[in-house]
């Protein structure tokens, strides 16, 4: 799992897979005193590497437009890239490298759950302010002081989708989740807060990474008798998951724990169909059907350095990330100090990110605490409270036998 080296136009980018690989220089030093080096320990390898590579070239988007911009405190923005490989053991090996031969400045990443638990003692004792790409729970509720997250808390956005639920008039459910930490995190906070809306989780099936026939799983599911289907597995099972679902009969609702990518919904096509969930954004097949203009700004950039639309909300993670360190930096006055950018980041109120507006004043680390509700209806994503109420939800109850 070796990824090629990237540098961004204004940039010096590293890419380390268990070697340090030559760092091709593209910066200007003689008009900075320095360099503000941010640490990049993403999954390059393994099931979720493209959603590694999302993440870095939303993140070269916010570098290409601070640096082309003079930097942040007169110094531009270098990241080190490293290849986590998902592994625990790596992302320790990774963050030593990090601190002691780097001596990075700041962190962004991982997205990978159970990475993030490992290697966070690092980042905290050293005192290096990180920010996190990941949506599970479990490793913001560490207590440590320097880890944030510019990015969904998965577990957040479950009362208001359990409200949608209530509100459907949903009893029973069944569950389909992951065995890594962010999807059984977001499937226990499901659990363990569905009773307080009226809802009995009839059976609780489970897959691993890697898995892709889910054929045994469906069947409890569909045996069960349950209304709806709630969904936290990772990203890439998704689509198979959807597809083998109708397949084997069931037409009814889908609840996800995230945006279905709009790159899934192409390869699951129609089967993805009555799929909700609860969260800042969603993807799109062209910049044209956003319009959200702070995030179709940020397609448009995408799309002109890279070509494509970014196939998963990473992208925009990524992006985020970069933007709430360096606006901390600015704040703090200083890109060396890593207490000082952690005490700036706690004082950002008020940053308009592609999720929406950050607020780290709360005490939780956490940046967003507002979600919107979408519903999947012939492979547009439309909003959910609009759905239920504009007589698509009535339409939907009749054709389905469920009035």
């Amino acid at each position: 799992g070796k990824t090629e080296e990237k540098t961004t136009d204004s940039s010096n980018t590293t890419t380390d897979t268990g070697k340090q690989d030559e760092t091709k220089d593209t910066t200007d030093t003689t008009s900075s005193t320095g360099e503000f080096v941010i640490g990049f320990p993403q999954a390059y390898s393994g099931a979720s590497a493209l959603l590694a590579d999302a993440i870095q070239k939303g993140a070269e988007i916010a570098i290409n437009k601070i640096n082309a911009n003079g930097g942040v405190n007169g110094e531009k923005i270098r990241i080190v890239v490293y290849d986590d490989q998902q592994s625990p053991e790596e992302a320790v090996k990774i963050a030593k490298k990090m601190i002691e031969v780097d001596k990075v400045d700041a962190i962004c990443g991982s997205y990978v759950s159970s990475c993030m638990l490992s290697a966070g003692n690092y980042y905290e004792e050293a005192q290096i302010p990180t920010v996190g790409n990941g949506i599970g729970t479990t490793w913001m509720e560490q207590g440590w002081e320097y880890i944030f997250r510019a990015c969904p808390n998965s577990g957040m956005a479950i009362p208001q989708l359990l409200e949608k639920m209530q509100y459907m008039g949903v009893k029973t459910v069944a569950t389909f989740e992951g065995v890594d930490d962010a999807s059984k995190s977001s499937a226990d906070t499901f659990r363990e807060l569905a009773g307080d809306y009226g809802m009995e989780i009839l059976t609780s099936e489970t897959c691993v990474g890697g898995e892709t026939d889910f054929s045994g799983q469906i069947a409890k599911i569909i045996n069960s008798g349950a209304q709806v289907v709630f969904v936290s597995c990772p990203s890439e099972q998704q689509p198979t998951f959807s597809k083998q679902l109708r397949q084997f009969g069931y037409d009814g609702l889908v609840f996800n724990k995230e945006t279905l990518s709009i790159d899934n919904m192409k390869v699951a096509g129609d089967s993805t169909n009555y799929w909700a969930f609860s969260f800042p954004y969603v993807t799109y097949n062209s910049v044209e059907e956003c319009d959200v203009p702070i995030i179709k700004e940020f397609l448009e950039a995408y799309q002109e350095a890279y070509g494509e639309m970014p196939i998963h909300d990473c992208a925009y993670r990524g992006y985020d990330a970069i933007m709430v360190l360096a606006k901390a930096a600015e704040i703090a006055g200083t890109n060396h100090d890593g207490k000082a950018i952690r005490d700036a980041l706690e004082t950002i109120s008020d940053y308009e990110g592609l999720g929406g507006k950050m607020d780290f004043t709360q005490g939780d680390r956490e940046g967003i605490h507002s979600f919107n509700s979408y519903i999947i209806v012939d492979g547009v994503y439309r909003n959910l409270d609009t759905w239920l109420t504009d007589g698509s939800w009535d339409a939907y109850k009749e054709s389905h036998n469920m009035n």
